[in-house]
């Protein structure tokens, strides 16, 4: 509240009234039928959009008008079944997503009825206002200031409608008088904008933490686990937390006997594949918490600490969209989630940032992220995976950053040619301490197998 003292007593700022009257209209959507499907096959953010898109297909059909756009904020197995379903109303679709932008010119220009769009369209697209009036977001984008950039490309100048109007399908369960809806948290955190930049430029205080999306999906998936056959008790879960004590000497060579000390640790998740290692960390997160704990210790005499490095970068500029594989403590979440979105992922989640998840394949869609940052976490037989999906999820232009110990990296020059290979500019690349720093720009679209 400070800030917003200092910019009511030092500077102004220009409100813009909307161009024209925005209707959203939230249509329930009962799918209590799909609880077992949800609980059984639902077991990622994207597999569980992709059963609820099935639920409200039959409500986007009833409210498709000529020159419609259906938003998807992710589209991998979602955007085949929207298209299925429209075309088979007879209705001609296109698309405006990260790998495909074909319909654009055919939705403005031509005789496409429905363009089908994910957050490719949210920036540096013009010409929309002139033929949409009607936007249904099957899968919103997670932040109020995603949606606002969406809702721009409508309601912008050149807008010839009197009215927009926005639809939001939205999905619930009941269980007696239980009641759960996925889309409604959503939406909660959609509507209201509670963050650091709204208290700073508007005087608007926060009410409370919102919800992740990751903290959001491990709530729904607790109410299901309660529901299976008919068990209304919480499922325990191991608390994650680090450093592990080291009160207990007897329990301190324990782990040490078991796990081996931090070089063993990284030869056995080096030469693991990391489906291997996420499957076996699920079922013993104790050797991911006893590695960070090693972790904490051994970087204590560092010259670099190569997170340190990435959030000094990263503090001097806002408003970007980052994807942090491998995120361990998930400290530049910590650091910098007033200033910018960030993705933090890694195969066990110490907090609510974090989404757990085998980094070869992360819950993001393609040309998403601004910046992709790799911390040490190149590690296991199949790592190329983990740069194909950085660079699947980058951005035009985008930013892949990589610290490694340069004793990891054996033949510098074939890793460069292999990021090369994958549509990368290298623009720095040195020893910094022990560390091979490289930074590379996607420069273009490669199309991998």
């Amino acid at each position: 509240m400070k800030l917003h003292q200092a910019f009511v007593t030092l500077g102004i700022r220009s409100r813009v009234k909307p161009k024209i009257t925005i209707n959203r209209v939230k249509i329930p959507i009962d799918c209590t039928h799909l609880v077992d499907e949800i609980r059984e096959d639902g077991t990622s953010v994207l597999k569980m959009e992709q059963i609820l898109t099935s639920a409200r297909i039959p409500t986007i059909l009833e409210e498709i008008r000529p020159k419609t756009i259906i938003y998807t904020h992710y589209v991998e197995g979602i955007v085949d079944q929207l298209k299925k379903a429209i075309e088979a109303k007879g209705w001609s679709v296109g698309f405006h997503i990260g790998g495909n932008k074909s319909g654009r010119e055919s939705f403005i220009n031509g005789s496409t009825d429905v363009l089908i769009a994910s957050s490719a369209m949210a920036v540096g697209v013009d010409g929309f206002q002139r033929v949409c009036d009607r936007l249904i977001l099957n899968i919103p984008p997670w932040t109020s200031a995603e949606l606002e950039q969406l809702e721009g490309r409508i309601n912008r100048q050149g807008q010839i409608h009197d009215t927009l109007t926005i639809i939001f399908p939205v999905t619930f369960g009941t269980d007696g008088e239980d009641y759960w809806s996925w889309d409604e948290g959503r939406l909660a955190r959609l509507q209201n904008k509670q963050t650091i930049a709204d208290a700073a430029v508007d005087g608007v205080m926060p009410e409370g933490q919102l919800r992740t999306e990751a903290q959001a999906f491990r709530d729904l998936r607790k109410w299901l686990d309660r529901l299976k056959d008919g068990e209304q008790k919480t499922i325990v879960r191991p608390k994650i937390f680090v450093p592990l004590p080291d009160v207990d000497d007897s329990d301190v060579k324990r782990r040490v006997v078991k796990y081996g000390d931090f070089s063993r640790m990284n030869a056995r998740w080096n030469t693991s594949y990391s489906s291997t290692t996420f499957q076996r960390l699920q079922n013993n997160p104790e050797e991911w918490m006893q590695y960070h704990t090693l972790y904490q210790n051994v970087r204590k005499t560092w010259e670099i600490i190569p997170f340190e490095e990435t959030i000094k970068w990263l503090e001097e500029r806002s408003n970007l969209i980052v994807g942090d594989f491998g995120c361990g403590e998930a400290i530049i979440a910590k650091s910098l989630s007033d200033k910018h979105t960030i993705h933090s992922f890694d195969y066990i989640a110490l907090n609510d940032s974090v989404t757990e998840c085998d980094i070869s394949k992360v819950p993001l869609e393609d040309s998403e992220l601004d910046v992709a940052v790799f911390n040490l976490s190149l590690m296991g037989l199949n790592s190329k995976d983990y740069l194909q999906e950085a660079v699947r999820t980058l951005k035009l232009d985008g930013q892949l950053w990589i610290y490694e110990t340069e004793t990891h990296i054996k033949d510098v020059d074939d890793f460069i040619r292999q990021l090369e290979f994958l549509g990368l500019n290298i623009i720095e690349n040195y020893v910094n301490w022990k560390f091979r720093y490289i930074r590379a720009i996607k420069s273009k679209e490669i199309a991998i197998s």
